[in-house]
């Protein structure tokens, strides 16, 4: 009962998304399936995964980085913090799969200009930064203000000097990579450092930490345009 609730749960987030394209592709556009077999395959593994790696950060991924939080803060050491963060945003970037192919798209549409390993690798050291100076945000006790309009200045500054091509996908490299893996482990850093040092609003300083692993890839991918010029291709 429990797994049939949980293929439920997964259809329910899903369903919208397919009942959209179908409603436009068959009504609208008036275009038939020709091969719908593999499309509703391909749904029903859409399903199938989702659910399974949905229950996987709920059990397994999301627990764990709540636990190494607690301990880091149990051991007061914020240069240990830092590194915790660096590791952990990097690890979490590689894992996204949505950069992945956004990474991909880039490289072919750049004809290989702007190869897919240099934009994950940038994408990754942004968020590692994004998540170190945000978990040492938190153990300092410092609000976010003081550390968002600065760093939004100077991702707005580095639009005027980076090519035109490089803002895009820089503001959609963020995006992509806070992701179903970046995301709960940041969340689960951030309350976790919170709650264990009792730093009393958690709203203030436990959360927060999506937006710093979104801020880096910006600046990043800025400063990599910046340096590169402009990519070639279509």
């Amino acid at each position: 009962m429990r797994l049939i609730a949980f293929l439920g749960e997964g259809l329910r987030s899903v369903a919208p998304v397919i009942g959209i394209l179908l409603v436009f592709q068959l009504l609208v556009l008036r275009q038939p399936l020709e091969n719908w077999r593999e499309i509703a395959f391909g749904l029903v593994l859409t399903v199938v995964g989702l659910v399974v790696f949905l229950r996987g950060l709920e059990i397994g991924l999301t627990p764990l980085g709540e636990s190494a939080s607690n301990a880091l803060a149990g051991r007061g050491s914020l240069s240990l913090v830092v590194v915790f963060g660096v590791a952990l945003g990097y690890g979490a970037t590689l894992a996204e799969p949505a950069l992945r192919i956004l990474a991909e798209q880039v490289e072919n549409l750049t004809a290989g200009a702007l190869g897919s390993t240099l934009f994950v690798q940038t994408v990754a050291v942004g968020v590692a930064l994004g998540l170190a100076v945000g978990a040492a945000r938190i153990v300092l006790g410092v609000e976010t203000t003081p550390f968002f309009i600065p760093a939004l200045a100077l991702a707005l500054v580095l639009t005027f000097f980076a090519p035109e091509r490089y803002t895009g996908l820089a503001f959609d490299a963020a995006l992509a990579t806070t992701g179903p893996v970046t995301v709960p482990l940041a969340i689960a850093l951030g309350s976790g450092l919170a709650l264990a040092l009792d730093r009393g609003d958690v709203l203030i300083f436990g959360f927060g930490l999506v937006a710093f692993a979104a801020l880096g890839p910006i600046l990043c991918v800025l400063a990599l345009g910046i340096y590169l010029g402009s990519p070639s291709g279509g």
